[in-house]
């Protein structure tokens, strides 16, 4: 009897633990999502991070990941990225999950946001057609940038990423 409420415990706990916007993800886009997801290292798996909320219609998602050796999902998973693309959009999600990370020289200056939680992130770019933030959360690096077509009208801010930031599944 103990094992079953142990084996039902936990599935409950795993259960609990799943990300809701990368299954969703997955379940939208099989060819192009869950079959590489399921190709990468359970941790890695374990630290996919997506949004929920977009400021624009997603046409189609893509993820895709970085190892060593190339292509190699068995070896160093030094970072996975969702590529969203849709009305003259392409939107760039990526978690770095080498624990080496870095980014640009500490001694030039950026400008900062908040996200919720008070966490800061940092504004890497801010053109008309290209928009990127990055931030810090729990040990891992992650990085948001927009590109937009000089077709479309609509204009894109480092606010919208700061939406897409805070609406995040860890």
């Amino acid at each position: 009897m103990k094992k079953v409420f142990a084996i039902i415990f936990l599935i409950l706990l795993t259960g609990c633990n799943s990300n809701s916007a990368v299954e969703n993800l997955k379940e939208e886009y099989p060819k192009t999502v869950k079959e590489v997801a399921e190709k990468l290292p359970g941790k890695i798996q374990d630290e996919l991070a997506a949004p929920t909320e977009l400021p624009f219609a997603v046409e189609n998602v893509v993820l895709r990941f970085t190892a060593n050796p190339p292509g190699d999902s068995k070896g160093d998973i030094f970072d996975t990225e969702f590529m969203y693309g849709g009305e003259g959009v392409n939107l760039h999600i990526t978690t770095y999950h080498y624990k080496n990370t870095t980014f640009s020289s500490d001694d030039k200056q950026f400008k900062t946001v908040k996200l919720k939680n008070d966490i800061k992130a940092l504004i890497e770019g801010d053109d008309e057609n290209t928009k990127e933030i990055r931030w810090k959360k729990d040990g891992l690096y992650y990085s948001i940038m927009l590109i937009k077509s000089p077709k479309n009208e609509k204009k894109c801010t480092i606010e919208d990423l700061v939406q897409i930031a805070d609406s995040m599944e860890y």
